[in-house]
This record gives structure tokens, sequence and C-alpha cells, in this order.
């Protein structure tokens, strides 16, 4: 059974979190030496949570370019430098080609649980 740290929480509760390093009797949260690893940590767990991160990881990577045509043309158009027709023209396009993707994307679903059930179907005694 794991050791668990022997410092004492905020709220005045023993804390009950794993020790983690053989020579330690704190936790990583409690431990002084690792500040500097937390204080990254945190960073970089902020970068992963952000709406632009979120959104990065749910737009397929061939997609990206047009998401970032589109966030530019949004702020040129916001700025005045972008002709709102230009901008609609391009969200059409867009549009367009986030369709084509979307319907590449299903038929290739599509083919790889037909090659699923026909493996599955093929095992089946009859």
């Amino acid at each position: 059974m794991p050791r668990t740290c022997s410092a004492t929480r905020r709220d005045g509760l023993a804390c009950t979190a794993p020790v983690l390093k053989p020579d330690a009797s704190v936790c990583f949260a409690h431990d002084a030496t690792l500040q500097a690893q937390r204080a990254e940590a945190r960073v970089r767990g902020g970068r992963g949570k952000s709406r632009i991160a979120r959104v990065e990881k749910l737009v397929p990577a061939t997609l990206r370019p047009v998401l970032n045509t589109l966030l530019e043309a949004l702020e040129e158009t916001r700025q005045g430098a972008m002709d709102p027709k230009v901008a609609g023209a391009l969200a059409a396009l867009a549009g367009a080609v986030c369709k084509v993707y979307s319907a590449a994307s299903v038929e290739e679903q599509i083919a790889a649980l037909e090659t699923q059930i026909a493996r599955l179907s093929s095992r089946r005694p009859a």
C-alpha cells in the first residue's frame, strides 16, 4: 500500500495523497522542492483547456487552415479591413469544404464498419 502524505491541507485535515518519491514524506502538491514543476504543470494544463486548444483538438488537421482563414477574415471584417461580402463568400466556401470533408469522413466510417461487420460475420458458425 502506498504511503500517504504527512502534510496538512488548507482545511486542516490530513492530506491523503500518495507520496511519489521513495525518500519523501509529502506528496507532489506539498513538496516545496517541486514548486517550479507544479507551476509549469498548471501552465500546461491551462493551455490545454483554452478555448482555442479545445477547438483545435476538435477540428481535423486538414480543416485547420480553413478555420484559421475564417478567423482572420472575421477579425479583418470586424476591423473594417475586409468587405463583409468577401467574408460572407469565404464563409460559404468554407461551409462547402466542411460538407465535402464531412461526407468523406462519414463514407470512411461506413467503409470501416462494413469491413468490421464482414470480419465478424465470417467468424460466426453457419
